[in-house]
């Protein structure tokens, strides 16, 4: 979204006002001086500068916790949003395959946020799937195959 520009001088007003003070004193004193207008557009410049002095604390957390780490930092002047590169930071590396397999549901279940009734046939993680049999909520079907198999 994007505010306009009598929003943004505001808060660019804001944020040069009290330029010289800590981000933390920072976000409280745009804080108090919110609480004291009663203009709309004062106000949501107040809560942009409030945004922004939070993105910058953030920023500041991340380059102090991965000072030593092995991450690629980021150019400090990108100001992307701040979330997003947390979120990309976290993820799973993407180059290890994901192991499939099949189960079958011995007792109505839930895998991640789905519920399986009981019978059926679904493809499961192997970490799902071992969980899943411990729990003894499922059966792997290869076994029930095998098992069929020496019955034969």
């Amino acid at each position: 979204m994007d505010l306009s520009e009598k929003i943004l001088d505001k808060k660019e007003e804001l944020l040069d006002e009290f330029e010289n003070l800590k981000l933390e004193e920072l976000a409280l004193k745009i804080k108090q001086v919110s609480s004291r207008e009663n203009n709309l557009i004062f106000n949501i410049a107040c809560l942009a500068a409030r945004v922004s002095v939070l993105n910058q604390r953030i920023q500041a957390i991340i380059n102090e916790n991965t000072a030593n780490d092995n991450y690629i930092k980021e150019e400090i002047s990108d100001t992307g949003n701040i979330v997003e590169k947390i979120i990309k930071r976290s993820k799973k590396p993407t180059n290890v395959p994901v192991e499939w397999v099949r189960v079958q549901i011995k007792e109505t279940t839930e895998v991640n946020g789905v519920r399986f009734p009981s019978g059926i046939q679904i493809d499961v993680t192997d970490e799902d799937a071992k969980k899943m049999i411990e729990g003894d909520k499922a059966i792997l079907l290869e076994d029930l195959e095998k098992d069929k198999e020496k019955e034969t």
